[in-house]
């Protein structure tokens, strides 16, 4: 994720790092996975592959949290991310898969 993307989620408070700065930059998305869930974070991606449920399971994991940019532009993104921090005041992503694009938040499981 863009390092201006993650300064959003500083400035409203939460402690937001990077795989690069946790070390795990290049490491197979399984082995991200993994981490998260074994570190007790929350995932916030725009890799895709992270929106399966089936091949990603949110259940164990503090939340997984999809951002789905198909502008890739840096305002839309912002947005997004705006959004999600807003929802994520009001609401815990624990054990759940959220795709946060232009139409809104779904939540999986509902």
């Amino acid at each position: 994720m863009d390092i201006r993307l993650i300064t959003l989620f500083s400035d409203a408070g939460h402690d937001a790092k990077t795989v690069f700065e946790e070390g795990l930059s290049g490491e197979p998305d399984k082995k991200i996975h993994s981490v998260s869930i074994a570190e007790k974070w929350i995932l916030i991606t725009q890799d895709m592959h992270f929106s399966n449920p089936f091949r990603f399971p949110p259940i164990p994991s503090e939340g997984i949290l999809v951002i789905k940019n198909p502008t890739q532009l840096l305002r839309d993104a912002k947005y997004l991310v705006r959004n999600l921090i807003s929802r994520l005041r009001e609401e815990d992503p624990r054990g759940h898969l959220w795709i946060v694009d232009h139409h809104g938040i779904r939540i999986w499981p509902g």
